[in-house]
């Protein structure tokens, strides 16, 4: 019995070109017709995942890496670093990595980045956090030297924040112990008065491995990391070939 249905959207309900199609969005809705809640559990800064669904209505959004959590227009859970905390690690980086490292940060209302480049997505601010004061939920920085990112990491604190690389981009994500796509399933399971049991998730790449190991359904994508694959109980159709679309059809419809 399926009450909710969780997915990623880059690499999962997104396409490529970061489109959901028509036929996706149609499935989503008649789910929701059959009383079945849909929402979002994404990386992406809610101000910035909210840009992207146009055509559809998500009950719920866990967004900011699992950071935030809302249910309709309910806050149901929020783990952010402090703004003295952020520019702990902010100095750290720029010490680490030198002065001309890259990195953002968002948080329940924006979305910054240091680079004049382009990132993909249009919905950012440029800030080069020579003098950040806001919190974060979210920190990431351009580099795969491990290293690297462990002494930023010690910088904080190992024991308070959590780091994982993303599998499509040169980046490394570090978010506050708590702010994890599986603790913010907990805390809107408790909202809903439901169990991770009656969820069905969607992802591709290392921060889903989590979720779809907690859901009573883990689905991952067929372009999904292998990592992700070995978790899941089934694999569905690619993003672009509209997995979560056909999957919901196949056995929610």
């Amino acid at each position: 019995m399926i009450s909710l249905i969780l997915t990623d959207l880059d690499g999962t309900l997104f396409r490529d070109d970061k489109s959901i199609s028509d036929y996706s969005k149609q499935m989503i809705a008649r789910a929701q017709e059959k009383g079945i809640l849909f929402g979002v559990c994404t990386s992406r800064a809610k101000i910035n995942a909210a840009k992207f669904l146009d055509g559809i209505n998500p009950d719920v959004l866990i967004t900011n890496g699992g950071g935030m959590v809302t249910y309709g227009d309910d806050l149901v859970y929020s783990c952010e670093f402090t703004v003295e905390e952020i520019r702990t690690l902010i100095k750290a980086t720029f010490d680490v990595c030198g002065p001309d490292a890259v990195l953002s940060v968002d948080n329940d209302h924006g979305l910054y980045c240091n680079t004049k480049e382009e990132l993909g997505d249009k919905y950012w601010t440029q800030n080069d956090f020579s003098d950040f004061r806001e919190p974060g939920m979210k920190m990431c920085v351009e580099t795969l030297d491990k290293e690297k990112v462990e002494k930023i990491a010690a910088s904080l604190g190992a024991d308070k924040l959590d780091y994982l690389p993303f599998s499509d981009i040169p980046w490394y994500k570090f978010s506050k112990k708590g702010a994890t796509k599986e603790r913010a399933i907990e805390a809107l399971c408790q909202k809903l008065k439901i169990t991770p049991e009656q969820i069905v998730a969607f992802g591709d790449d290392f921060n889903d491995i989590g979720m779809l190991n907690l859901c009573g359904k883990g689905i991952a994508m067929k372009n999904a990391i292998p990592q992700v694959q070995e978790v899941a109980d089934e694999v569905c159709d690619t993003n672009e070939n509209d997995g979560v679309g056909k999957w919901i059809e196949e056995k929610l419809l």
